[in-house]
């Protein structure tokens, strides 16, 4: 039987900095270790700290102006804007957005659980995102009931074309403007001008609008014991190449897209939308991984065009055979066993082309896992891994894409019971631009007529794992849940109820074949010489997520990258991670002679080389060169703007330097895009207290870091 070696990958938090220029450099320069200490006036230092305040907490929505009463009924109404805009509001009906409150049957339980352990008051945390017809009128603080219309209105027009701003912090920290929409008239073109500024504010286009939902914290105010990172799309997507940051590596050119970009193209319109341009306006489906809601509406159009989104985003590939201390980089020719050999196949997925996190979302419910099944000449299975888990959900041989969140006990909470989470475990998913190896081992059989042996492999992808779908197909054969789908035909929306007793689509996200020769066999062909540089290359930045005392494993493929390598770029990319590695094992002048070379290869492909500062920054960390580190650190923070990452390094060495003042400006920076980061707190708790600033804000910095600090820190 094959069985998955485990890959650790993970990530954390964003926001648009106002001051990065549209070359994606900061217009600011990066504080430096050489920054004034003396002569600060202390009554100016003060502490950035956590957003906390709204009437809706723990949800953090801001409403204005606050009418005592109505603000639920204005967020729900949605046939006013269909009438002019018939094609958006067409799409948008069978949206996530759209059934994101409580007449999703998915969310009814697993928010009808979070109240009933954790009360009312504490719901509004979810209502910030999922019910904000109910939340602006403080119904989330009161038995939801089926008949009120609010509970179907989920994310609807009026809110993400009403909000003005977008705050970083997340839990639906954006501000909403309930103000009177101008309506456009005939023969009145400025009536169209004035309705454009109260609809199309410059927010909506940004990705920093999305993430004030599609970034998540748990803390005290959530129901939970301690502060911890939630679901949180925005951060991995600002640290990525996609956002314009390249910190992490040199990469293929990637083009640089919004959120708005992947998930709202622009598509024709069929019914004379008013708001089209050249025929077409941004698709209001959002496609994501949303491939059981579209199935739960039975909608199978939708369901092919979701499926089609995912697929393709992810590679796979069986990249390498081990047999004994024998490593096999495999090309389109079959690889040579022999028989009763113990045999090792490395599998290489690499996160092509989605800009946050594969999969997104709620990782801690999605579904994502590898399927490998090998066979002989005569189709008998030989071995095979994951292949009861489309079936039964829990094959404990399939390796799954997802996280692992533990409650008090250690258990694992798969039912999105987010109260209950107390610490993260690991994460499995795959970070934008970066790749995974996953290891399985098998006998090879006896027997020359079984041979050749074929290996084929699927990345496969549901929504969510079939616990929570259980769960959630029960919950809706009560009678509450019975009283919801009735009241579903109901106004304002179509009469279209969600079944979560359909069966959930499995998509393939990607596939992968080998073949596996007897050695000696007659026509068996080598498998040496060059590899494509792609593959070779994935394959080594998944070998470089290794233990330390593996990491030399990654050495062989990227050299191999390195003598495919076709172009300027491409030598860049694979010296580039030759850099990282030495710089991992601690070969300092090994990584900084690699970083040169890669410099030289970047600077005639004209491609972003600053992770080589990056490398070379934290190669000076190894002897605790803090001041030589920093300068370096800046450039990458200037350069990547919106990665808190980058900011966050920045602080701690200059904090480490004696450079306090300097260390200060760079925290705050990065907490303007990632308030509850619990390093830049701290640097920024320590640098308060160094400059002497008035005790009453060193205390509340102090305070701030040590409630935010994750779990057993």
């Amino acid at each position: 039987m094959l069985s998955g070696a485990c890959l650790v990958a993970g990530c954390a938090a964003t926001v648009h900095d106002p001051t990065a220029r549209r070359d994606g450099r900061d217009a600011r320069p990066a504080p430096t270790a050489t920054a004034p200490t003396r002569g600060l006036d202390a009554s100016a230092l003060v502490a950035v700290l956590p957003d906390g305040a709204s009437p809706f907490a723990p949800a953090l929505t801001r409403v204005a102006p606050d009418p005592a009463a109505g603000r639920g009924a204005k967020v729900a109404d949605v046939e006013g804007c269909a009438e002019c805009h018939a094609d958006v509001a067409l799409q948008w009906g069978r949206s996530a957005h759209a059934f994101a409150s409580f007449d999703n049957p998915v969310y009814r339980t697993v928010v009808d659980g979070f109240r009933h352990d954790r009360g009312e008051e504490k719901s509004q945390f979810c209502g910030g995102c999922h019910d904000p017809a109910l939340l602006l009128d403080g119904a989330m603080r009161a038995e939801i009931k089926p008949a009120d219309a609010r509970a179907r209105a989920g994310v609807s027009c009026r809110v993400c074309h009403g909000v003005t701003h977008a705050r970083a912090d997340g839990n639906g920290s954006y501000d909403l403007d309930l103000g009177a929409t101008v309506v456009p008239r005939d023969g009145e073109p400025e009536s169209r001008l004035r309705h454009r500024a109260t609809v199309a504010r410059a927010t909506l286009r940004t990705a920093e609008m999305c993430a004030t939902c599609h970034k998540a914290f748990l803390d005290p105010s959530t129901g939970n014991a301690a502060h911890l990172v939630g679901q949180d799309d925005a951060t991995p997507w600002a640290r990525s190449a996609f956002a314009g940051s390249h910190g992490a590596r040199i990469d293929d050119d990637v083009e640089r897209r919004r959120c708005q970009d992947c998930h709202m193209p622009a598509v024709d319109v069929v019914l004379g939308d008013a708001g089209a341009k050249r025929g077409k306006v941004r698709s209001h489906e959002f496609l994501g991984g949303h491939t059981w809601l579209a199935a739960m509406l039975g909608d199978r159009q939708l369901t092919a065009r979701a499926a089609s989104f995912l697929k393709g985003r992810v590679s796979l590939d069986v990249a390498a055979v081990r047999v004994g201390g024998a490593r096999t980089l495999l090309g389109t020719d079959p690889a040579a066993v022999r028989e009763d050999d113990a045999v090792v196949l490395d599998l290489v997925m690499r996160n092509l082309d989605v800009g946050h996190a594969f999969p997104g979302g709620v990782r801690d419910a999605q579904d994502t896992w590898l399927e490998v099944v090998v066979t002989d000449a005569s189709g008998a299975r030989v071995a095979e891994a994951g292949a009861a888990h489309a079936a039964r959900g829990d094959d404990p041989t399939a390796y799954q894409l997802a996280s692992y969140a533990a409650d008090a006990s250690g258990t694992r909470r798969v039912l999105r019971e987010t109260h209950l989470f107390r610490a993260p475990v690991y994460d499995h998913t795959l970070p934008a631009r970066d790749a995974a190896v996953v290891s399985y081992a098998m006998l090879a059989p006896r027997g020359a007529a079984r041979y050749p042996l074929r290996v084929e492999a699927r990345l496969r992808h549901r929504s969510r794992n079939l616990a929570l779908a259980r769960a959630a197909c029960a919950a809706s054969r009560t009678q509450r849940g019975r009283a919801f789908v009735a009241e579903r035909a109901r106004p304002p929306k179509p009469p279209h109820a969600l079944d979560p007793c359909a069966e959930q689509p499995i998509t393939d996200v990607a596939s992968a074949s080998a073949v596996l020769s007897l050695a000696g066999a007659a026509g068996a062909p080598a498998v040496e010489g060059a590899r494509a540089f792609a593959r070779a290359f994935a394959y080594g930045l998944g070998e470089m997520h290794a233990l330390q005392e593996r990491l030399d494993d990654a050495r062989a493929p990227l050299e191999a990258a390195l003598a495919s390598a076709t172009t300027d770029r491409e030598r860049a990319m694979a010296l580039g991670a030759l850099a990282e590695l030495g710089m991992r094992q601690g070969r300092v002048d090994e990584a900084f002679a690699r970083a040169r070379e890669a410099d030289d290869a970047a600077s005639r492909a004209r491609a972003n080389a600053v992770a080589m500062q990056r490398v070379r920054a934290e190669a000076l960390l190894v002897p605790w060169k803090l001041a030589e580190a920093a300068p370096l650190f800046g450039e990458v923070a200037s350069r990547s703007p919106r990665d808190d990452g980058a900011w966050s390094s920045l602080a701690v060495a200059l904090g480490g330097a004696g450079s306090p003042a300097a260390a200060l400006e760079a925290a705050q920076r990065g907490l303007a895009l990632s308030p509850r980061d619990a390093d830049m707190l701290r640097v920024q708790a320590i640098a308060l207290a160094d400059l002497g600033a008035i005790p009453g804000r060193a205390v509340a910095a102090r305070d701030a870091f040590a409630e935010r600090r994750l779990a057993g820190a």
